[in-house]
């Protein structure tokens, strides 16, 4: 009888530990602020997956001296992706897949949709 209980214990424990740490891996996925960088790398992923682009790679983003932003991936069929939000101008942003222009437009309109809710709608 103590042995089935220290098992039940002993599962149950094991189980606790396997729901705990997958709530810090999910809370690490999307932080709440961010550099500038890693807010145009968070809004062109939505506007990529609200579109529907098959992503391989998504995009890897840099700033440079200027703090323009550029990130580039890519599609599964090769397609190249492009995103770009110019130094000079901080809320700028552009999204193209290919030769196709997805977004042109503000960076906060789209962290706007996602918090409203219509950024996939």
């Amino acid at each position: 009888m103590r042995r089935l209980r220290a098992g039940a214990v002993g599962i149950a424990g094991v189980a606790l530990l396997v729901a705990l740490s997958g709530c810090s891996q999910v809370a690490a996925i999307a932080p709440v602020g961010g550099s500038r960088l890693a807010e145009t790398r968070f809004a062109a992923n939505d506007l990529l997956v609200g579109a529907g682009i098959d992503i391989r790679t998504a995009p890897a983003c840099t700033q440079a001296s200027d703090a323009t932003i550029t990130c580039e991936g890519d599609t599964f069929d090769g397609t190249a992706i492009l995103v770009t939000a110019p130094g000079s101008s901080p809320d700028d942003l552009e999204v193209t897949v290919g030769s196709d222009t997805l977004y042109r437009g503000s960076l906060s309109a789209v962290y706007d949709k996602a918090a409203d809710g219509t950024a996939t709608k």
